[in-house]
């Protein structure tokens, strides 16, 4: 695996916002290799047998992680409660959800990958609300078009998306589904917008709703027409909407939601302590243990069950704070796992985290990050990849 640097296309705002990537700046001037959360003045090169590991890997710790779901649901029910906090009714319509199958659409999973010994570790899995679809699954394959024609990319996940929409949409029997975002967040509206032209195209009635457009009657949720949503897919994380006041009934039967209920346990790093307690000797799943850190000897990563964008992490060693990063999810009543340091592969100062795609129960290829420092944050750089 090696990094290199390159100009970017000449045109490169006017390519990748036609492909909707419209938010690759945040509204900031753009630098010399590209926006605030893309750039293409450096890419990742992999060999074909990097590829086929993470490939692999990724297949193989999401089945982990479906085994981890089935324990706690069925072997363990008492952490719902008393290690993901989750409240006894979500408990129960998380583990209802989780019998009765409702199907899933996609995650990521964010991976270390130490390309001096080839191993691959689980960080955590955004499973719930991921993103950088957008990014991986058209920007990269069009810059790679544009760049390199002759080389290839780990990357189906457009064409895994569509066709998980149409096996979705048999189950759905010629019904709509809603799509709700936040308008006013152009990364997770574009997302919506993205998701929903998808299904249009594998013959689903796509219907785009504004969260808070989104109605409820007593009986059932309503659209802007009055009309009932029974299917919903929404860019709005379970940790939020378990505390809202309809939270209970969209978690119920009635309405088909996209990610299920039981994603909600992925998407917590409660998830990676279960993992490792499972499978201790598992090559891609660290150790890790709920509960800080403290001055534990040895080299350790503490964050918040609940944390987004690297926000309150703490990466020690022998108990001394080598780097450490704010946030609001640290608070008196935060949750926090600590987990052993994984090596993520380091060029020319910058580091990266690999974004390694599911979708249903198929790898559907990967993004990067880069910073300069160990933890990614919400101003990480995106860089395309390729392999030879």
């Amino acid at each position: 695996m090696q990094r290199h640097e390159i100009p970017p296309r000449a045109d490169w705002q006017r390519r990748i916002e036609a492909v909707g990537l419209a938010y690759h700046s945040d509204g900031q001037e753009p630098g010399p290799g590209g926006g605030l959360f893309w750039h293409e003045g450096a890419y990742w090169s992999l060999s074909e047998a990097e590829v086929d590991a993470l490939d692999d890997a990724t297949a193989e710790l999401h089945a982990r992680c479906l085994d981890a779901v089935d324990h706690l649901v069925n072997r363990e029910p008492e952490a719902l409660t008393r290690d993901f906090a989750l409240p006894d009714w979500f408990a129960a319509a998380l583990s209802e959800s989780w019998r009765r199958g409702d199907p899933a659409l996609m995650g990521r999973m964010d991976l270390a990958f130490d390309d001096r010994t080839g191993a691959i570790a689980l960080l955590e899995y955004n499973a719930d609300t991921p993103t950088l679809a957008i990014e991986t699954a058209v920007a990269q394959w069009y810059w790679l078009q544009d760049a390199f024609p002759d080389a290839d990319q780990f990357n189906s996940l457009h064409e895994k998306l569509l066709a998980r929409f149409q096996w979705l949409g048999r189950l759905m029997n010629g019904q709509p589904l809603h799509f709700a975002a936040y308008p006013d967040l152009p990364e997770e509206w574009l997302h919506s917008t993205y998701y929903r032209d998808l299904a249009e195209q594998a013959g689903i009635r796509a219907i785009p709703i504004a969260l808070e457009s989104v109605g409820f009657d007593g009986e059932g949720f309503r659209g802007e027409e009055g009309e009932e949503i029974r299917f919903l897919h929404k860019l709005y994380p379970w940790e939020w909407a378990i505390k809202d006041e309809f939270g209970r009934q969209l978690a119920g039967d009635r309405t088909g939601v996209l990610e299920p209920p039981w994603k909600a346990l992925l998407s917590d790093k409660a998830i990676l302590p279960v993992l490792h307690k499972l499978f201790p000797q598992h090559p891609n799943i660290l150790p890790a243990f709920m509960g800080r850190l403290g001055d534990r000897p040895g080299a350790w990563v503490e964050k918040p069950c609940l944390g987004r964008e690297g926000a309150n992490i703490r990466l020690s060693r022998d108990g001394f704070t080598e780097e450490q990063t704010d946030g609001e999810y640290g608070g008196a009543d935060a949750r926090f796992i600590t987990q052993a340091r994984a090596v993520i592969p380091e060029k020319n100062g910058w580091h990266a985290v690999i974004g390694s795609w599911v979708v249903g129960e198929e790898t559907g290829g990967i993004i990067f990050r880069e910073a300069r420092e160990r933890v990614m944050r919400e101003t990480s750089r995106v860089v395309p990849h390729l392999f030879r």
